[in-house]
Parts: structure tokens; C-alpha cells; sequence
């Protein structure tokens, strides 16, 4: 779907693509969402709920296709039309890829893109919704998606971080990197957390980006 943004007498219209970063719980009339769209950005979305009439029923990770007004210059969005593109319904079958990805959209949720690597993210993401999904190893998916995301927003991971690795860790790093995830499927749980524990030090102590807890 491509983005078209138009003024109305109401206010804006959006024709936009996202995942959904965030769900809270719903209020009588209205479940809110936070989409994360290649284009724009982080947008805060309500869905009307009727007792007349069926929504659709949007889960996190989702990535949706959507038509949205709003009357505040953006701020806020209200869903006229949605539907769901794609569902990721693996993820919710395995504890460390349900973790593992919502932290990753946490991240996003915190972290604004800039307007140049938000295509680059939105990619990044959809790749890595569909690796958890189908059952791929969770911290290696992380792993990855978290040094491909670092890259993308300019720091220096590959010359600082992963030249500083020294030993096994450093041949790990390397091949958990490079290789595809078929490949990486029976390597050991250890060397993965190792590597990933000290990616996110790193990040944290390193970089702007918001890591969380």
C-alpha cells in the first residue's frame, strides 16, 4: 500500500501500512494502538468499538493496512478502515520468542527513527517478526536485529563492538552474523546469550538508544 496523505474538512486523512508496537487494554469505546509505519513513523491510533457492529480485532505484531482521519494535525489517528495484512500467530506458541520480541518492539516503541532508516527498520522488523514466528532460534533473531538496527542508525557496531570481541566469542559473533538462521539452528544457548548480553551492554553504555530495563 502506498502512503497518501491528503487534507479533508475534517482534518487529515492517511492511507498507510504499519505494525502494531503497542496494545493496551481497550476502554468501552475505543482500543488504542501504537503503529509503527515506514513512512511516518510512530502513529497513535484508536479503533471505534461497537456493540452494533464488529471490528476487527488487532493483535500486537500485526502489520496492518489501514485508512485513518484525524482532526489534531496528526497526533492522533482514528481508523476508518483496517485490515490485517499479516499475523504472526508463532510467536505466541514459544515464551523466549514472545520475549524476545516484544522487547524488540519496546525498543521501537522507545526509540523514534529517523525519516532516512525508518523504511530500513520497518524491513528489519517484518524480517524478524517472521524468524520468531517460524520458529527460528529467538536470541540469534535478536542478535541480529539488534546490531542490523544499531547499523542502520549510524553506530559504529561492526568497527567498535564486534572488532572489540576477542577469542570464541569473536568467531561467534561472526558466523552467528553472517550465517543464515537455518544454518545457526543447533548452536550453543551459552555462546548465544554470552554474545547477546554483551551486545546489549554495549548499546546501553554506547549509544542513544533506549534498551529498556
Amino acid at each position: 500500500m502506498q502512503l497518501n496523505t491528503r487534507s479533508t474538512v475534517a482534518g487529515l486523512s492517511l492511507q498507510f501500512a504499519g505494525f502494531v508496537l503497542q496494545k493496551p487494554p481497550p476502554d468501552e469505546r475505543y482500543q488504542q494502538v501504537l503503529v509503527f509505519s515506514a513512512e511516518q513513523g510512530h502513529l497513535r491510533c484508536f479503533q471505534r468499538l461497537s456493540s452494533r457492529q464488529s471490528a476487527v480485532a488487532l493483535d500486537l505484531f500485526d502489520e496492518v493496512e489501514a485508512m485513518a482521519t484525524s482532526s489534531n494535525q496528526g497526533r492522533t489517528w482514528f481508523f476508518s478502515e483496517v485490515r490485517v495484512r499479516r499475523r504472526f500467530a508463532g510467536i505466541g506458541l514459544s515464551f523466549a520468542a514472545l520475549s524476545e520480541a516484544s522487547a524488540f518492539v519496546t525498543l521501537l516503541a522507545r526509540n523514534p527513527t529517523h525519516e532516512d532508516s525508518r523504511a530500513a527498520a520497518y524491513a528489519l522488523l517484518g524480517t524478524a517478526l517472521q524468524a520468531w514466528s517460524e520458529g527460528a532460534h529467538p536470541e540469534i533473531v535478536t542478535l541480529k536485529v539488534l546490531y542490523s538496527f544499531a547499523r542502520a542508525e549510524g553506530y559504529p557496531v561492526k568497527e567498535d563492538w564486534a572488532a572489540g570481541l576477542r577469542g570464541s566469542d569473536s568467531e561467534n559473533a561472526r558466523r552467528f552474523l553472517n550465517e543464515p538462521l537455518a544454518a545457526l539452528a543447533g548452536s550453543d544457548p551459552d555462546s548465544v546469550a554470552r554474545l547477546l548480553e554483551n551486545l546489549r551492554r554495549y548499546l546501553k553504555g554506547h549509544t542513544d538508544i533506549v534498551m529498556g530495563p
